[in-house]
């Protein structure tokens, strides 16, 4: 796994791998080593696939399938950070986010069509949050354009 992992249905359409390429670059090596504890029943098998993952989204319309996807991930990783990606059709709410298991940060975010950059910055803020409260410094200059 990629430090950033997506899971998608790819039903909105947003180009996660050039957002990805942004983030890789903006992300410092030692923020994406404080990000996530490593879990004490991974068995190294698992860890081979999922232990380079530190940060995960997930993209799904239903809101089921986000539900069950943010499980999986963290049934391997249960600390892993989760960013859900929602939108105003999509029936994800606060209380689907009460049904996810581990005990890693969630957050949930609004992906607006007409403002696609604006999903890059709340990432990016999302993941500048994890900065401050693993005490890593980040330039504050530092930012993602296209």
């Amino acid at each position: 796994m990629k430090p950033i992992t997506v899971l998608s249905d790819r039903s909105r359409g947003i180009d996660y791998d050039n957002i990805i390429n942004l983030l890789n670059e903006w992300i410092t090596d030692e923020q994406r080593e404080s990000a996530v504890k490593k879990g004490k029943n991974v068995n190294s098998e698992e860890e081979a696939k999922w232990g380079k993952a530190h940060y995960c989204i997930v993209d799904y319309q239903d809101a089921g399938q986000a539900v069950s996807a943010a499980n999986a991930i963290r049934a391997f990783m249960p600390q892993i950070p989760l960013l859900v990606i929602t939108d105003f059709q999509s029936l994800i709410r606060k209380r689907h986010l009460q049904l996810i298991t581990g005990t890693g940060l969630i957050k949930m975010i609004l992906w607006q069509e007409k403002e696609p950059d604006r999903l890059i910055m709340e990432i990016q803020r999302w993941l500048d949050s994890f900065a401050y409260k693993t005490k890593t410094a980040l330039t504050s200059t530092q930012s993602m354009r296209r």
